[in-house]
């Protein structure tokens, strides 16, 4: 591996598993992660499952750095992006957090946790933004 992932979401029985980066005491019921803007990052997917499985948000869509490692498909929706993971594969997202103006932001797969009632969704919070240089 080329870069220590900071955050490990593992997909398996249909759910996101955060193995690495979850915040001590998150009471949000979701997988979730939080994350610091302006910093330099690494997700690493690792699909555990026997189906494809996808990670799709809008926050990749403000990362003008995105780096993706690995045998993936590149998935857009009207609203975000992400790739699929083919079946006992991994992909890995590198790529600096941005200031987005949001604190928070959905994550999903796009096969089986696209409607709000699906289980296969999960939150990013992004956390102490970076003072501007203004």
């Amino acid at each position: 591996m080329l870069y220590e992932p900071d955050v490990v979401l593992v997909m398996k029985d249909k759910l996101f598993h955060v193995i690495r980066g979850t915040q001590p005491g998150n009471s949000v019921p979701n997988p979730a992660f939080s994350l610091k803007a302006g910093i330099d990052l690494v997700i690493l997917l690792r699909n555990e499952d026997e189906v494809a499985h996808e990670f799709v948000s809008p926050l990749l869509m403000k990362a003008d750095d995105l780096e993706i490692s690995g045998r993936a498909t590149i998935v857009y929706t009207l609203t975000a992006f992400g790739v699929r993971v083919e079946p006992r594969d991994h992909v890995m997202l590198r790529f600096s957090v941005p200031d987005a103006g949001f604190d928070r932001f959905h994550f999903w797969c796009n096969l089986h946790g696209k409607l709000l009632s699906d289980i296969m969704r999960g939150e990013i919070f992004i956390l102490d933004a970076n003072p501007s240089s203004k």
